[in-house]
């Protein structure tokens, strides 16, 4: 039907995520605030560290998946849970960086 609107399901949580060892909450900060945070927080992790990023700024499912690959740093999940979105990130090793 023309004019229809139609959405996609938003991605549900995968099975078996890591705990985090930090969980940084940008909850009500627009792009590109909850990324300029996330790059600090990754900053004081150790390497392997596991970061959960909360987010109501719908912006992070792709910002967060390109940052990571920006970085070099694993993305291991971004999905919606309620009014937020979560994201989950493995801060990467040395042998990574080379």
């Amino acid at each position: 039907m023309w004019g229809a609107v139609t959405s996609r399901a938003a991605p549900a949580a995968p099975p078996g995520l890591p705990e985090p060892a930090l969980t940084l909450d940008t909850s009500g900060l627009l792009c590109p605030i909850p990324i300029v945070r996330t790059a600090a927080a990754v900053k004081g992790l150790e390497e392997g560290a596991v970061l959960l990023v909360i987010a109501t700024d719908a912006g992070i499912a792709t910002d967060m998946p390109m940052w990571c690959r920006a970085t070099r740093h694993e993305h291991l999940a971004t999905f919606r849970d309620g009014a937020s979105w979560k994201s989950y990130l493995r801060k990467r090793g040395r042998a990574a960086a080379r």
